[in-house]
């Protein structure tokens, strides 16, 4: 619109033939205000014209910005509903799941291949974030407990988690639980016996989902039992 206005006041004939109009007509309107009140009275004039314009602009500016705030608003009000009314409020990047991990003291994690732990992952695209925060918190002597099934290659994970992070005698637990009675489908974790998430299963997408307290204290629970049944000094 702006450009059309522009092309019409420099390129048309009759634009410019009207911008010349505007010019005279405001050369004989300063005169014959000049004649009325002086030279003086036209300056003033002209001082009280800007400072009319420059306080229509500023006010103008402040409702603008009113109504681009209360339009955030709605929007963001709007948006949150959606967010709470399709539980995606419980959602957490890896970039959040480390910053929750980086603070915890003791962390269980339920996975099929250590993947994140090890840095590499063939189900979901990472950044690595979780690998990171995994070595800070064994500098750091904070403790991990590992479920996993126990297969051939995991014993191959275990070796590559052992050269890859440096950690104390007792300080990292791998309990390997028989095939048939490892049942979980995605990587859970617990943290501080607090706060439990589970990988949200999607290629696509690498979110975590934060569960709720029944499913973190059955989670505890079943942890425990296999622990007790199944925890080896060999790991």
């Amino acid at each position: 619109m702006i450009l059309h206005i522009k092309d019409f006041f420099t390129k048309s004939p009759w634009g410019t033939s009207l911008l010349a109009l505007l010019a005279l007509l405001s050369a004989l309107t300063y005169t014959y205000i000049e004649e009325i009140v002086g030279e003086r009275g036209v300056m003033a004039g002209g001082i009280f014209a800007i400072l009319t314009l420059i306080t229509i602009i500023v006010i103008s500016s402040t409702v603008s910005r009113l109504e681009v705030q209360e339009e955030y608003k709605a929007n963001n009000d709007i948006l949150k509903a959606f967010i709470e009314g399709h539980g995606l409020g419980d959602l957490i990047s890896e970039r959040e799941l480390s910053g929750i991990e980086s603070n915890a003291n003791s962390i269980w994690v339920f996975t099929r291949d250590l993947s994140n732990d090890i840095g590499i992952s063939y189900t979901n695209i990472q950044d690595n974030a979780i690998f990171e925060t995994v070595k800070d918190n064994l500098k750091a002597r904070k403790k991990y407990v590992y479920f996993i099934p126990d297969e051939p290659h995991k014993y191959g994970a275990i070796e590559e988690f052992k050269k890859l992070h440096k950690f104390d005698n007792g300080q990292v637990c791998f309990c390997l639980i028989p095939v048939k009675e490892f049942h979980i489908v995605s990587e859970m974790a617990i943290y501080d016996m607090n706060v439990a998430v589970q990988w949200f299963p999607s290629n696509k997408m690498n979110y975590y989902i934060k569960l709720g307290d029944t499913h973190r204290m059955g989670i505890i629970g079943s942890g425990k039992l296999l622990l007790e049944k199944y925890l080896s000094d060999k790991y």
